[in-house]
């Protein structure tokens, strides 16, 4: 391929998308809007895996706007592919896990607007509209087997290509993170 060309759409949020990350191993999207909430979509074929909200409970599509003081600015994957971080207008810095609804822990930030995990994973790191960078050590966890074995296959099978494989229902359901 010589140039770049468009090839999905994905339809969901309420309001500006202001920020995006594919998972390290490609098979998952995360993004984050001013609707108050990050999706994790399958990029594959456009299906919203999970809903990490900001607001509780979640503004209807009518609210479409979410509340000003809750929206997300900033989402990024860990190495890991299982956390999360989000950053929003609340003040507030929150790490989730993919297998959970709820943030895993939360810290205070103000006037926050970007954050990246390191390449190794340890260190969150938070830009903040005053022209700072926090920092946050991040728990160190070993990824179980099967998750490391997940993100080997969705490395280099999209999801129609697991959809295809030969192996148990609740296997295709763990491969495609639907579990």
């Amino acid at each position: 391929m010589d140039t770049y060309a468009m090839i999905r759409k994905l339809e969901g949020h309420h309001h500006d998308v202001v920020a995006c990350d594919f998972s390290p191993d490609g098979a998952l999207l995360a993004t984050a809007s001013y609707d108050t909430r990050v999706y994790i979509w399958d990029p594959h074929n456009g299906e919203i895996l999970m809903e990490f909200g900001h607001l509780f409970p979640p503004p209807t599509p009518i609210f479409a706007g979410g509340a000003n003081d809750r929206w997300v600015r900033s989402v990024s994957f860990s190495h890991d592919g299982l956390h999360v971080a989000t950053l929003a207008d609340d003040k507030l810095v929150r790490f989730w896990r993919i297998d959970e609804d709820h943030p895993v822990q939360a810290a205070p930030l103000s006037n926050g607007l970007c954050c990246a995990f390191s390449t190794d994973g340890s260190v969150l790191a938070a830009g903040t509209n005053d022209g700072s960078v926090y920092f946050w050590a991040t728990p160190r966890q070993v990824p179980s087997l099967q998750h490391l074995c997940r993100m080997s296959v969705r490395r280099v099978m999209s999801t129609q290509e697991v959809q295809r494989l030969p192996v148990p229902s609740k296997v295709l359901e763990f491969l495609s993170y639907r579990v």
